[in-house]
């Protein structure tokens, strides 16, 4: 045991310091994030959703830094081994995959929320700024984001392995 954190030490320490970034990095984000819920919300349903009352949000949530410092550490760790240009593509690809799913996941709730609501008025759903769901899409999103990562990293350790096999 002592002898593989021994050897990989560099790793660890980097991984950690990752997560304490992503960490940190999250409680700056988390407002913008916010706000792109929001505008998701009323983009994709016009006037037919209307917030109210005040925007009245002080810190962001625990599982919502959590997981943004746990997808920093993912990240680092499924691209560690990839080249310089395969790491910087597929960054992108997954930072594309996770406003994609944050767009397609707030249309799909913010229309069901407004099909649901039988006691608006003139179709007008009401809600505050807390009523929406930020940290499960955030945490969807980023699901989704590590699992495209994991998948490209799972590929080409099998096209490793299949061409360390016919050498």
């Amino acid at each position: 045991m002592w002898t593989i954190i021994k050897g990989n030490y560099k790793t660890i320490l980097t991984t950690t310091g990752l997560f304490l970034v992503g960490f940190i990095v999250a409680y700056l984000f988390e407002d913008y994030y916010r706000q792109l819920v929001r505008f998701s919300f009323k983009f994709f349903n016009g006037d037919n959703i209307l917030f109210i009352g005040k925007n009245f949000h002080l810190f962001a949530s625990y599982s919502f830094v959590t997981a943004f410092g746990l997808f920093v550490s993912l990240t680092f760790l499924l691209l560690k081994f990839s080249s310089r240009p395969n790491r910087l593509k597929r960054t992108c690809i997954a930072i594309i995959f996770f406003f994609a799913t944050t767009i397609l996941v707030t249309a799909f709730d913010s229309m069901r929320l407004v099909v649901e609501c039988t006691a608006c008025n003139d179709g007008i759903r009401r809600l505050t700024f807390n009523q929406p769901t930020y940290d499960k899409y955030f945490i969807i999103s980023l699901t989704i984001a590590v699992a495209y990562l994991l998948t490209t990293y799972l590929l080409e350790r099998k096209r490793l392995r299949k061409s360390n096999e016919t050498i």
